[in-house]
């Protein structure tokens, strides 16, 4: 599930849900629109939030593409 369908269901509106996360909602709105990413620590308070309903991994996009370490480019 992803954030936007959580608090579709919760039947709350956005800035409630801006307010209790921590952030404006212009940045939740972004956020929703996938315009941007939270940061790790940030998935992991919407995780704990939404009562793990809403992983942090959620936030990774699976492309198919494999992880690679940047400093192996370095090399």
């Amino acid at each position: 599930m992803d954030l936007r369908q959580h608090i579709d269901q919760s039947g709350e509106r956005q800035a409630v849900w801006a307010d209790r996360i921590g952030i404006s909602r212009a940045y939740l709105s972004d956020l929703l629109a996938r315009k941007k990413l939270p940061s790790l620590r940030l998935a992991a308070r919407i995780e704990r939030l939404t009562g793990n309903a809403v992983g942090a991994s959620s936030w990774v996009p699976d492309d198919g593409a494999p992880v690679t370490d940047e400093t192996e480019s370095a090399v």
